[in-house]
């Protein structure tokens, strides 16, 4: 798949002005899980490289919100019939969709102040890659 956006601003640039808001949320949530994360584009969207692995997206083009999809790159194998042995959501705000992607739906910026909290502390669990946790 070859990137529309060359850069995150184009990407913001380019979504309607009702998404942004939850947009800038959820990546300002990700910089407070992980200073260190590294924001590009991939997959059309901003993507958070750790440790040299992109493992969180922001899915802006669902009609339901604005998903964080929490994964481990483009080249961990995953199962779709596995369940995760991720420990880090114990308020069960995450869908999973395989062993190791989950996504995270924020609907508007009220649902992002109240999840914001435990969300928080379910991301920057992910990020830090606790074999414990995930």
């Amino acid at each position: 798949m070859v990137d529309r956006y060359g850069s995150v601003e184009e990407f913001l640039a380019a979504q309607p002005t009702d998404r942004l808001p939850v947009i800038e949320g959820l990546r300002q949530l990700v910089h407070e899980a992980e200073p260190a994360a590294r924001e590009h584009v991939k997959w059309n969207s901003p993507s958070y490289v750790v440790s040299g692995v992109d493992q969180a997206t922001i899915s802006a083009q669902g009609k339901d919100g604005v998903r964080l999809v929490l994964h481990r790159g483009a080249t961990t194998t995953e199962n779709r019939d596995a369940a995760s042995a991720f420990t880090g959501d114990p308020h069960d705000l995450l869908t999973w969709h395989s062993d190791i992607r989950a996504s995270l739906l924020i609907t508007d910026l009220a649902d992002l102040a109240a999840k914001r909290a435990a969300a928080l502390e379910v991301v920057r669990a992910w990020l830090a890659g606790d074999t414990a946790s995930s």
